[in-house]
């Protein structure tokens, strides 16, 4: 008997589900970034919103691990909930876009790519914002299709708040917000309700996003959509601005774009199945191909437009674009898959073909299935360490970020000239400068620079459980 589409929706949410609790399990301690998100949550929980949001990542996230925290147990635990079981949800509706758009054996290879893509199965396992964000995104993606093809004022509430929430969770989300509002209006039957739908859709998202928007203005003075220094350099892109970076490092910046986008095509093991994937667009209608495809192509243009004014390139700002994308791999695949049944109906390699095809998609996943910062399980052991002796600090800087959440002060970057670093001492930025052994090795002119300065005290060094790296912590004088 034929599965359905709806068991096999709920499949594939439980293989995105159990690799990313794997994953999760075999992760010793959260990122760089999950700090700011678990402190954000923290001081959303004690009520000190001016606080969390001054850390300049947007709030939806951490709110949600907040608002989790009870029920995992810990706010270290939420906040990997929080991702595991959003990243895992998200592929529900990345699957029934792609299946209307697309076909159910498409939307089946893109849900299997996005299920076991290495990245997005380490990301999501941890505190930080891809599986929320893909989430929301996702689901604003397929109810934005909906709202096309049988719009309703009821989807047109339910669209505003999933688009609000994608842009409350990254600033990317106004691609989102936009495309709402834009593609329920390209068709004229039903007009009436469109546009009710629309202005639903419109009252839901400025409601939702109004708190954030009036904090925002109180902090830069003026409007905008964000304090985040990379949607402040979109805005100043779309103003005509040009960076201060010179020819040479923007063209290493853009060349690291394009190298992301390699490496999300399995390092181009996937571009032949792009290929006869854009040559199967052909069967496609006109106006089903544009409305899927203005969603990656935004995401993907926007981060190599913003790259004019912008010093820093990522590749979390490409993965749900490289994931849309994917449709176009998974047309090629199903062509294929197709090639090979009217070629040879009874060949026996054929099983073999397939189960290889589905291995290729699958395995990459296993590289996200170990274990994962063991080593600096040593940070736990320098924030004991940091609480027993003195009061705690208010600001932490250097490579060892996961040592300043739990010693309960807030991450800073660190200054890495000797004018910087002594600029921010006096200022009293940071009081405290945590580095581990990797450092001592890796990077020797920033550990010269910390201990050569006369304003911090000489290194105390922090011996963690056996197989972890050594911790050195300077305070201010």
């Amino acid at each position: 008997m034929p599965i359905s589409d709806g068991r096999l929706a709920a499949l594939l949410f439980a293989a995105a589900f159990l690799a990313r609790l794997v994953a999760c399990l075999g992760t010793a301690i959260f990122g760089t970034d999950g700090g700011h998100y678990l402190l954000m949550a923290d001081w959303m929980a004690a009520g000190r919103f001016h606080d969390a949001l001054s850390i300049a990542y947007h709030p939806l996230y951490p709110l949600l691990i907040a608002v989790a925290r009870p029920v995992a147990g810990g706010i270290e635990a939420a906040g990997s909930a929080v991702s595991v079981v959003l990243g895992a949800a998200a592929t529900v509706p990345l699957f029934l876009t792609v299946r209307a758009v697309f076909g159910r054996p498409a939307a089946f290879f893109v849900a299997l790519l996005y299920a076991f893509a290495p990245g997005l199965m380490e990301y999501q396992s941890e505190p930080m914002t891809e599986g929320a964000y893909m989430f929301f995104l996702f689901s604003s993606l397929w109810l934005t299709w909906r709202m096309l093809e049988a719009p309703s004022l009821e989807r047109g509430v339910v669209l505003g708040a999933a688009a609000a929430a994608t842009f409350l969770v990254r600033p990317e989300g106004m691609l989102a917000v936009a495309l709402a509002l834009a593609w329920p209006l390209t068709r004229r039957e039903g007009l009436g309700r469109r546009i009710g739908g629309v202005l639903l859709t419109l009252a839901v998202v400025l409601l939702l996003v109004a708190p954030y928007l009036l904090w925002v203005k109180a902090q830069r003075g003026h409007w905008g959509i964000s304090v985040r220094p990379s949607a402040i350099s979109a805005e100043r892109a779309f103003a005509g601005e040009e960076g201060s970076q010179d020819s040479s490092a923007k063209s290493r910046l853009v060349g690291k774009y394009f190298n992301i986008m390699l490496q999300r095509t399995a390092y181009g093991a996937l571009i032949p199945f792009y290929l006869w994937g854009i040559a199967c667009l052909r069967g496609i209608r006109l106006r089903q191909g544009l409305f899927y495809f203005s969603f990656p192509l935004g995401l993907l243009a926007g981060p190599l437009f913003v790259l004019r004014t912008h010093d820093f390139m990522s590749e979390r700002y490409l993965m749900a674009g490289m994931t849309l994308m994917n449709a176009l791999a998974a047309l090629g695949l199903t062509a294929a898959i197709a090639w090979m049944a009217r070629r040879a109906p009874e060949a026996r390699w054929r099983p073999a073909a397939l189960g290889f095809i589905l291995v290729v998609l699958v395995l990459p996943g296993a590289a996200a299935l170990r274990l994962r910062r063991q080593e600096l399980q040593s940070a736990r052991t320098a924030a004991a360490w940091i609480r027993a002796h003195g009061p705690a600090p208010r600001a932490m800087s250097g490579p060892l970020a996961q040592a300043a959440y739990l010693a309960g002060a807030r991450s800073v970057y660190s200054g890495i000239t000797p004018e910087t670093l002594r600029e921010q001492i006096r200022a009293r930025e940071v009081e405290l400068y945590a580095y581990t052994e990797k450092d001592v090795e890796r990077r020797p002119e920033y550990v010269a620079l910390l201990r050569g300065c006369d304003l911090l005290e000489p290194p105390v060094e922090i011996q963690g459980p056996p197989g972890t790296l050594k911790v050195y912590l300077q305070r201010v004088r």
